[in-house]
């Protein structure tokens, strides 16, 4: 299978090279996995959550998924898996019956 290339920051890539990270609105990174296991953030997100319900409220509550170079992960969200990173935790939201 021929190696599929990205462009990220004006830099062209291989897709086996960078990794999709799953971010919470405090820019916290919850997720990664290697690029090459997916072609679209959609895909990627997929990956991570495999129930669509779960995708869904992910999105609403303002996630995102991007695909980062080896050194934008470093740089942005190995702290976070690491446990050393600053940002400050997401509230639950209350369950209400």
């Amino acid at each position: 299978m021929p190696d599929l290339l990205v462009q990220i920051g004006g830099e062209t890539l291989s897709l086996r090279s960078c990794h999709w990270v799953l971010f919470g609105p405090n820019d916290c990174a919850y997720g990664s996995e290697y690029g090459d296991g997916a072609v679209d953030a959609e895909q990627a997100h997929k990956n991570l959550r495999p129930y669509k319900r779960d995708r869904d409220r992910e999105t609403k509550q303002g996630y995102r998924i991007e695909l980062l170079s080896k050194t934008q992960w470093q740089d942005q969200a190995a702290a976070c898996f690491y446990g050393t990173c600053t940002h400050q935790p997401l509230r639950r939201a209350a369950v209400t019956r």
